[in-house]
């Protein structure tokens, strides 16, 4: 710190160390003389409580003792009075020789070292003494300097200083670039906690990615094999920009375009801050701390301030009392000239504010022009590629119902007609017709068709829960969610444990008998050779002694009981079974020896003998198991889901059971009580009741379709027609008509057709601009943070003094981490709620709705981070400058570029999370783990990796920022070229993986390449945002010549880019038709307002005709006037939908990705050919632009797969019973790979050892 002061001679020479032996290893400076500490200060309050500081300080040099201690002792009191004595003789002296030689002494002082003891600070301080030589002048009241030549020295003083003021206090100096205070550690916490959190979220995608490849890969495995990725290697990753997908089906495709020109853009500029601006910034400039006024109210200039373009203008025009002003001071005192003569600092000051002037419109604005003017013409060239050849010239459009009163009243073949005789009667001689109809498609009200579809949708969900639940009860053992543990499946799970086995009785209920299990869960293996995925939880009982005759020694028959080994499924407790010649356990195919009892009865009453196949009553006594003690029967109840009473078990030698249809054994597995029913029950049961809705619905919105597509035929006043769709050349002209830009039947949003989309747009702007004036109020107080150590702002808010005299890490982090915490959190809630706002607004299309959210984020960006950010952190810089009344203009200007150390440290923190947070889709990996137990379908497991739509708001955010900050702040502050250069670099390898491996589209790639030549356009308009910030500073600091100029730089800047841009490249308008086509477009608006009363007229004389058999058929067969074979339009989009193309979706599966890296693609694109899938009919759709609702089939029931082949006989139940069609889902080819050994096996051993029930047979 600096300052100019009267000359004292109590501090004029410097005092030799010499004068004075020292005694100890204290001292302090007394006037001239330095003294020794009295040895009781050693000892004293004030140097125990702060010996670290005093010691430090001891080492430099003198050391002070508090003023009121060392002024009280003899030896300084006595020299201090004889200095000043002599003071007051040499000041007269002094002055009555310097008026009588014509010369000036002027000394100035700088601080070179300070501490603080006691509250108290001291000062090592340079005294600078000039010596101007004048004379007198007879015109002139004042000396003259008579030359140019002066004599200046320099002289080293250890100054005893009063308490702590405003020019001594460390705090209010300021820091030279190389130093370190506050802002230095602002950066290193906001890079620290960048590369901490960064680099934690790429480890953590980086796992993700490989552990879940259906979450982060969709477009590997969900597509057509022919729009599928190519592998990302490492070599992507470094160079990103090398190869770029040529999809232009894809909206992401264009926004790779326009990220790799903001990249190159600001590569550019970045390049021409870094090597040309700022070295004519800081070589030879003097720091801040010399050329900056005093800072007599508090705050100071940081480091990175100092590497700003504020070092180059205070070199060019520096404070009054500097010591870089030691020169201009002596000038002004001698001629009494006024400020505005002050010498710059460096005498090339002003030529290197034109240099960089030169370099920033040649080089920076010329090179940023040719950057946007060939991305605009690339881009220009694939939407008229995309126009010509992929839609050939072919256009979508809506016409509401409310634009179009006169069409009221027709039929859709009428309006057909209307539109076809109107365009063929627009050609004239050989030439072209400009608008030419070829389709057009009515749209009725299907609000009530909709919701029934979303409830047969959900009734198919319902639905196959429970099929896959029925067919998992099948299994002897099931898999863990995680696919890692197999625990053994509960048949009585749920069951309350009302009574024990032993208390159980043999007369059952017969269970729910409209459902059989397949043949594989019949079969019955030995005990010591069960199945490979059974698990026997007790111990194997011994062998059995077979005889000499290999016949068993024991003949009597066993039971079942809740003890036996057999237990598990396949045989019920109490069942009587015996043992086959070849020593497996069979059921007794016996007649039955005991019948069911009554209700009320007992075994005692009802005892009966049990006969043997030989006819010879058996008298064996029960098995324990079926012991039964006391009447505790279980009454016989007829369960709610069978179709009629309970069936009693007949024997299969009766005549009626011979001619039955084989069903389960009469014996359930599980115990029926008054409690609990049967699981396997329950699932059969739900089943049937949602099966039975499934086809009620069907049979609903079959007849609500057919009804519809009446309604769309008739010419009745009463229908509810919303608007038409129509196709064709040029229809975009068509009075009141609405662009449909996705050229997709997924595109359109059926619910909002007939609805006024102009007020809901306004509403939406209404919304944006209300939330961006609330979230810059909110940032005001944050923003304030960062000026809290500037000069003279605490001063005038006491809340900022603590952050004003720190120095700190916790300084750094309060005035630069957590305002730019705050920042991104506030631009992130804006993006979002932009996005949310822009979905209420009622357009016919999604693509409208996603441009209309990119725009409002690009303006909340360029105004919140730019506009808001660097005005009011100037305004907040300026609060001296406004209380003082002094330069208010020029601390403004100081201000804009103060501002530019915070978006240092924003950028940092930003670089490496942005693009991370970007990659790991946070919302999408929260609903995974939330929804991944409860998806046990296989159409469940398939949505749940769904892929999303690209979102360009959410993308192209933070290319917009980088591009915002190099194309404003660049040249004022050349260090933001590091971060941002890395965050662009990252968010481009983040949007192409994310573009090329994730986002499947729902719309063609028309409406990306739409909204990036929209978007490049405005980056010329951004361009000129330098040059005008440069020269509004420069007019802060009274350079008229040169700001001006500058400004006439951004103003030609903007009008070349619109030049290069939509003036280059015109877009056709309404009044470049032909005349004859604008006359005919006239006519059409009049009959779309006004209905032809002849028409009517003939429409009710002809009333009879409407019943002809041609409109009857029109009525009956959807489509009768469907677009031609072949038409480019709708274009089919590269997402799948799991209800029309079930089939196709039961191939998919996120497994299949390494298998098909392995095998090449062109091999799976070969299998992909091959596979036929028979139940995927679309021809029927294709060529009609109705709302889905309308002409969507039934869905196709998608079973999950098992081994024991239960889904095969659902499906085909399910199709021979009840005329549904379902497919089972296709196993995952690695599982078979695994699986191949152990299938074969068990085929060459199938049938040894294993009988089959006499139940298969159907």
């Amino acid at each position: 710190m600096t300052s100019t002061t009267i000359y004292n001679p109590i501090i004029t020479t410097a005092p030799s160390l010499l004068h004075h032996v020292p005694h100890r290893r204290h001292f302090y400076l007394c006037g001239d003389e330095t003294l020794s500490w009295e040895p009781e200060w050693y000892t004293a309050s004030f140097f125990t409580t702060a010996r670290v500081s005093y010691d430090s300080a001891a080492s430099t040099g003198p050391v002070q003792p508090p003023t009121g201690i060392y002024q009280n002792i003899p030896e300084c009191a006595a020299i201090l009075s004889s200095q000043l004595a002599e003071a007051s003789s040499s000041a007269l002296s002094a002055a009555s020789a310097s008026i009588s030689t014509g010369s000036m002494e002027t000394i100035t002082t700088q601080v070179i070292s300070t501490y603080t003891s006691d509250s108290t600070t001291f000062a090592t301080t340079m005294l600078r003494t000039t010596t101007v030589p004048s004379t007198p002048s007879p015109t002139l009241a004042t000396p003259t300097p008579t030359s140019t030549q002066t004599h200046s020295s320099d002289t080293i003083a250890h100054i005893p200083t009063q308490r702590a003021s405003a020019i001594t206090d460390p705090s209010s100096i300021n820091t030279c670039a190389g130093d370190w205070d506050w802002q230095g550690w602002g950066v290193a916490a906001g890079l620290g906690s960048g590369l901490i959190l960064g680099w934690i979220l790429w480890i953590l995608w980086l796992i993700l990615k490989k552990r879940i490849p259906g979450l982060y890969a969709p477009r590997t495995w969900a597509i057509s094999q022919e729009f599928r990725p190519p592998k990302w290697t490492f070599l992507t990753f470094l160079l990103p920009f090398l190869h770029l997908p040529s999809n232009t089906l894809s909206e992401g495709a264009s926004s790779l375009s326009v990220l790799f020109a903001g990249l190159k853009l600001s590569a550019l500029i970045s390049l021409l801050a870094l090597g040309g601006v700022l070295p004519m910034i800081i070589a030879g400039a003097p720091c801040l701390s010399e050329t900056s006024p005093p800072n007599t109210l508090g705050g100071r200039l940081g480091t990175l301030t100092d590497l700003s373009l504020l070092r180059l203008l205070n070199a060019l025009d520096p404070s009054p009392d500097s010591t870089a002003t030691s020169n201009t001071l002596r000038m002004m005192l001698a001629s009494r000239s006024l400020s505005s003569t002050i010498a710059p600092a460096i005498s090339s000051a002003r030529v290197r504010l034109i240099i960089i002037l030169v370099v920033l419109a040649v080089l920076a604005c010329g090179g940023g022009l040719f950057v946007i003017a060939r991305t605009y013409a690339s881009l220009m060239r694939s939407k008229k590629g995309f126009e010509n050849r992929t839609c050939q010239k072919m256009e979508m459009v809506f016409i509401s119902s409310q634009d179009a009163g006169g069409w009221k009243g027709r039929s859709e073949d009428g309006v057909r007609r209307l539109l076809r005789e109107w365009s063929a009667g627009m050609k004239r001689d050989e030439e072209e017709k400009e608008v030419d109809v070829v389709g057009m498609f009515a749209i009725p009200d299907t609000t009530d068709l909709k919701e029934k579809v979303k409830e047969r949708e959900e009734v198919l969900i319902q639905l196959e829960v429970a099929e896959t639940n029925y067919i998992a009860s099948f299994k002897l053992t099931h898999t863990a969610s995680d696919g890692d543990v197999l625990e053994p499946i509960g048949w009585n799970e749920g069951e309350p444990e009302s009574q024990s086995t032993k208390n159980s009785s043999p007369t059952r209920p017969t269970p729910p008998d409209d459902f059989l299990a397949p043949k594989s869960f019949y079969k019955i293996p030995t005990v010591f050779h069960p199945q490979s995925s059974e698990r026997l939880n007790v111990p194997i009982p011994a062998p059995l002694n077979l005889d000499e005759g290999g016949k068993p020694s024991d003949s009597r028959f066993k039971e079942i009981n809740r003890d036996s080994a057999m237990y598990g499924g396949r045989f019920d407790i109490g069942q009587r079974i015996k043992m086959d010649p070849t020593g497996n356990w069979v059921p007794d195919p016996s007649p039955q020896s005991e019948n069911t009892a009554e209700l009320g009865t007992t075994p005692e009453t009802s005892l009966e003998g049990r006969v043997s196949d030989g006819g010879v009553t058996s008298s064996d006594p029960p098995h324990s198991g079926e012991a039964v003690r006391g009447t505790s029967t279980t009454p016989i109840i007829s369960s709610p889901t069978s179709p009629g009473p309970p069936v009693s078990p007949t024997s299969p030698s009766s005549p009626e059971g011979l001619g039955q249809r084989p069903r389960v054994p009469t014996r359930s597995s599980h115990r029926v009580s008054r409690e609990g029913t049967s699981p396997l029950a329950a699932h059969y049961a739900a089943i049937r009741e949602t099966r039975a809705r499934f086809k009620e619905l069907n049979m609903e919105i079959d007849t609500m379709q057919k009804q519809k597509f009446a309604e769309i035929a008739s010419t009745s006043p009463k229908s509810d027609i919303k608007g038409w769709v129509v196709v064709g050349k040029g229809v975009r002209w068509l009075p009141h008509a609405e662009l449909i830009e996705g050229y997709t039947r997924e595109d359109i949003l059926w619910e909002n057709a007939g609805l006024t989309s102009k007020k809901d747009e306004r509403k939406f702007r209404l919304k944006v601009l209300a939330m961006g004036g609330m979230l810059s109020v909110i940032l005001i107080p944050f923003l304030a943070l960062t000026v809290g150590a500037a000069p003279g702002f605490s001063h005038y808010l006491g809340l900022m003094r603590p952050l004003a005299r720190s120095d700190g890490f916790g300084s750094g982090v309060v005035e630069g981490l957590v305002p730019a915490v705050v920042l991104s959190l506030i631009v992130g809630v804006a993006a979002v709620l932009t996005e949310r706002f822009s979905k209420d607004v009622q357009c016919i299309s999604r693509s409208r709705q996603k441009a209309l959210a990119y725009k409002g984020v690009f303006y909340l960006l360029l105004w919140v981070t730019i506009i808001w950010t660097v005005l009011v952190v100037a305004l907040e810089y300026a609060v001296q400058g406004f209380a003082l009344d002094v330069q208010e203009g020029r601390t403004v200007g100081d201000g804009a570029v103060f501002s530019t150390w915070f978006v240092f440290i924003l950028l940092l923190n930003l670089a490496f999370v942005l693009p991370a947070l970007y990659l790991l889709q946070g919302h999408r990996l929260f609903k995974y783990f939330k929804q991944r137990r409860k998806a046990i379908t296989p159409r469940k497991k398939y949505r749940l990796f769904t892929p999303p739509a690209y979102s360009p708001a959410m993308g192209m955010a933070p290319c917009l920022l980088e591009v915002f900050y190099a194309s404003t702040l660049l040249f004022i502050f050349p260090l933001l070229s590091i971060p941002i250069i890395v965050l662009l670099y990252l968010s481009f390898i983040a949007n192409r993986y994310m573009i090329e491996h994730v986002f499947v589209d729902t719309s063609a790639g028309h409406t990306g390449t739409i909204l990036a030549l929209w978007t490049v356009r405005r980056f010329g308009w951004i361009l000129g945002f330098q040059p005008l910030l440069y020269g509004l500073i420069l007019l802060s600091r009274d350079e008229w010549a040169i700001g001006g100029v500058s400004i006439g730089v951004a103003v030609v800047v903007v009008a070349i880019s619109e030049g290069l841009t939509i003036l280059r490249y015109r877009e056709k308008r309404r009044r470049n038709l032909n005349g004859n086509t604008r006359k005919a477009l006239d006519e059409l608006a009049v009959t779309m307002r006004i209905r032809d009363r002849t028409e009517e007229g003939m429409a009710r004389q002809s009333r009879q005709s409407d019943l002809s058999l041609l409109n009857r058929v029109t009525a009956l067969l959807p489509g009768y006037g469907r677009l031609p074979d072949h038409f480019p339009l709708p274009i089919p989009i590269e997402r799948i939908d799991d209800l029309l193309q079930t089939e196709r979706c039961s191939y998919l599966k996120p497994t299949n990705i390494s298998r098909s890296n392995s095998q090449g693609q062109g091999t799976s694109e070969e299998k992909e050919k091959d596979i036929k899938y028979f139940t995927e009919n679309l021809t029927s759709i294709n060529g009609l632009m109705y709302p889905l609702e309308m002409i969507v089939p039934v869905p196709v029931i998608w079973l999950p797969r098992d081994k024991n082949g239960v889904a095969q006989g659902e499906m085909l139940e399910l199709g021979r019973y009840h005329n549904l069609v379902a497919v089972v889902d296709q196993p995952e080819p690695e599982l078979d790979q695994k699986r191949k050994g152990k299938m074969k096996g068990k085929e060459e051993g199938e049938g040894e050892g294993e009988v089959r029930s006499p139940l298969l047979v159907r």
